[in-house]
């Protein structure tokens, strides 16, 4: 029993100078420089970038994840990718501006222009009148002259021809009174049909034909000449009767009126 255990003692100690020996080799040998050659088969070995795909049509797009995949983004010495501020200044639009007409007398001078993008309020024309110095949208007008104008802006300037094909131009409509249509017929009334009479039917077995019409002209009347005059309607008369007022003997005495005579009246 005594000569095992002395074998394995013997054994493991031989182990642990072994070991010890790997680990001072370790820790005492120096570095080598690597050759440039072995540099080179790295280089060479790096993987390339995949071919573009058929149906792919931006190959810099593949070239970017390759550059991003390549890149350490736990380096310390990583940035942000710098954010551009979108453009705050907006393109010019020009203004969809047609000519209708120019005015120039001396040194007045006047056009006459239709903007379809301008907001027109409740009783306010689509056409306006410019003169020189006033604003179209967000243009100037500059120039009037017998045939053009011109608009001009922070850096663009246009014109505006009168006589241009590509513009068309529209009849500017005028707002009328609409009255109702008075129909007066020169025609007389059609007289009444005597009593009795039979109504007129075609004959059979054959198309009707319409009779053609008969203008008749109606007689116009005459104004008096001078003013008429209409008499006034005759007075009716109502008898009186005196009231009798003394009695002698056996006729009654009246007291005479006064629109009646009193000649030839006696008293019995």
């Amino acid at each position: 029993m005594s000569g095992r255990y002395l074998t394995l003692s013997l054994l493991l100690v031989f182990i642990i100078m072994l070991l010890f020996l790997k680990n001072y080799e370790i820790w005492t040998y120096p570095l080598e420089g690597t050759s440039e050659k072995e540099t080179m088969k790295k280089l060479e070995k790096r993987p390339e970038s995949p071919p573009m795909m058929a149906g792919q049509r931006n190959p810099t797009s593949i070239q970017s994840y390759i550059s991003i995949s390549e890149k350490n983004i736990f380096s310390p010495e990583r940035k942000e990718f710098p954010i551009f501020g979108a453009d705050s200044t907006k393109p010019m639009v020009r203004p969809q501006v047609v000519l209708y007409g120019v005015t120039i007398a001396g040194d007045y001078k006047a056009a006459s222009i239709v903007n379809p993008g301008r907001p027109v309020t409740k009783g306010e024309r689509e056409l306006m009148t410019v003169k020189i110095g006033d604003s179209v949208g967000e243009y100037k007008l500059t120039k009037i002259l017998s045939d053009r104008i011109r608009l001009e802006a922070a850096g663009d300037t246009f014109e505006v021809l009168l006589y241009d094909p590509k513009a068309l131009k529209r009849r500017m409509g005028v707002k009328t009174e609409n009255r109702p249509a008075t129909v007066t017929s020169t025609q007389p009334a059609s007289a009444p049909s005597a009593v009795g009479a039979l109504p007129h039917t075609p004959p059979a077995g054959g198309p009707v034909l319409a009779s053609p019409p008969t203008s008749v002209v109606a007689p116009r009347p005459i104004a008096p000449r001078g003013p008429v005059v209409t008499p006034p309607p005759p007075a009716t008369a109502t008898p009186t009767f005196p009231t009798p007022d003394v009695r002698r003997g056996r006729r009654p005495v009246y007291t005479p009126s006064p629109s009646t005579p009193t000649q030839g009246m006696e008293e019995y």
